[in-house]
């Protein structure tokens, strides 16, 4: 005879098989490990309508879900607001040569963000796991075609991780340690050492705090965001005030000398639609959202307008202070508009903006952990998540050091390099799934852990010292 909780076991088997349901398929989707091997099941065939079988594995762990509706909000508005609202908002007006047509562009790139935003809160219903795009290319396209799926999914996940995140990493990094230092040094000229060396500092200790907690990282993103909505602000609430003692010469006629090349609009396009480069971050991290079917569209809902007033009102407020001639001449146009209002204070001001760009890199780098760990289930990369995020931090630190951000076409090589290395790779390791055999010790049974690893360090010291001895010789 079935007992009560028999009968209720046998009732949500049942329920299973007719009625496939996303969110439980999810909240049982482990997260594999570096020991086993790649399971690619994809969630377009899980949720078919035809298929009534749903293979759970169990003997796996799952994500926490630990970021409610508020850090959801969080995570967006800090990633999207970097330093590009306070050091050079002058793009869009350059291009479009008027106020009027400049604030205009303002508000239509932040409202093609939201739709797009939008777009990919309705995909992260569908496709319910971290990692944006490589998920969403790979359940959605290799539904269709796996092959080709798993060539876009492999080429985005290889350019994420190895130019697109570092590149960005370095850049806000870069800004973070510039400002941070004229803020504090006045009058003594900043030397390149200084700034370098603060933000291979600054690197470190943001890895240091994803890899270690977290809910602490999760934390600091917060807090990073409540001091430059709060700088926002402060810059806005003085433009309202300004505004209200008269200084309106700026704003009336405002679109006078407005370009009429389509191209420029265009540009103006270009240059806004960066300034909202971020709108897509939450969906890194859906599976670590308590109620992602409310907090994912409900986030995108409540941020991406939050950001378009703030950009739309502090860029009304420096018009206030600073003509088009002052503003598109100036290097950082929030230090320009606060020389002018905040007198003595102003040195504060930098210290605000280098925490803005230093909490985007953050939260960039919060993301870029998910991205890697989806990657690597899907096999895109080696199922190893920090020693992953420790080689976009590695490349961030060499785009620091070295020139190739100052130079664009040295970026751009790079770039197609690396890209064209990734296809190279893409045939032995994932299409005709060769071992990895360095890094997945399971295949060696009869060979000790530490042998190994010593026998890679000694390989790299004996690397090391030949090509010392070749540099000594060629001197």
């Amino acid at each position: 005879m079935l007992t009560d909780r028999d009968s209720i076991a046998a009732q949500d088997n049942l329920s299973l098989k007719l009625y496939p349901d996303i969110d439980s398929i999810h909240h049982h989707r482990p997260v594999q490990s570096s020991l086993t091997k790649h399971r690619r099941i994809s969630i377009s065939s899980i949720v078919h309508p035809d298929s009534l079988k749903i293979v759970l594995p169990t003997d796996e762990v799952t994500l926490k879900r630990h970021l409610g509706l508020f850090s959801g909000i969080c995570f967006i508005v800090g990633v999207i607001i970097g330093s590009g609202i306070f050091v050079s908002p002058k793009g869009v007006l350059q291009e479009t040569q008027s106020v009027g047509l400049c604030l205009i562009i303002w508000i239509a790139c932040g409202l093609v963000a939201l739709l797009g935003a939008l777009c990919y809160a309705e995909i992260g219903a569908v496709i319910p796991r971290n990692g944006a795009e490589v998920a969403y290319i790979k359940e959605g396209i290799g539904s269709v075609h796996k092959q080709i799926g798993d060539i876009l999914a492999y080429v985005s996940s290889w350019a994420y991780t190895f130019i697109l995140k570092p590149s960005g990493i370095a850049i806000l990094i870069l800004t973070f340690s510039q400002y941070f230092w004229s803020g504090i040094i006045e009058e003594c000229e900043l030397s390149e050492e200084l700034i370098k060396m603060t933000a291979i500092f600054a690197i470190l200790m943001l890895i240091n705090i994803n890899s270690i907690s977290v809910s602490i990282a999760n934390r600091l993103n917060i807090i990073f965001v409540i001091c430059k909505v709060l700088t926002i602000l402060t810059v806005i609430i003085i433009g309202v005030i300004r505004l209200g003692k008269g200084y309106t010469q700026n704003l009336q006629n405002g679109f006078d000398g407005t370009t009429k090349n389509p191209l420029g609009v265009a540009l103006a396009f270009y240059s806004g639609l960066w300034a909202y480069d971020g709108w897509n971050s939450l969906n890194l991290v859906t599976e670590e959202l308590k109620n992602p079917k409310r907090d994912l569209w409900l986030s995108i809902v409540l941020a991406l307008p939050a950001v378009i007033i703030l950009y739309v009102l502090t860029n009304i407020s420096y018009f206030t202070v600073m003509n088009k001639a002052t503003l598109l001449t100036s290097d950082a146009v929030a230090v320009t508009w606060g020389e002018v209002v905040l007198g003595p204070v102003l040195r504060f001001l930098p210290i605000l903006i280098s925490v803005s760009a230093l909490g985007s890199a953050n939260g960039s780098l919060f993301g870029a952990a998910r991205f890697c760990m989806v990657s690597a289930q899907y096999g895109y990369l080696p199922e190893v998540p920090i020693p992953l995020i420790i080689i976009i931090v590695l490349i961030s630190i060499y785009l620091v050091l070295a020139p190739v951000i100052t130079s664009p076409n040295i970026g751009y090589l790079f770039a197609t390099i690396m890209i064209l290395c990734g296809l190279v790779f893409y045939y032995p390791f994932v299409y005709r799934k060769i071992e990895w055999n360095i890094i997945n010790f399971s295949k060696t049974s009869n060979v000790r852990k530490n042998d190994i690893v010593d026998f890679q360090f000694s390989l790299v010291i004996s690397k090391i010292e030949h090509l010392g001895m070749m540099s000594q010789c060629s001197q």
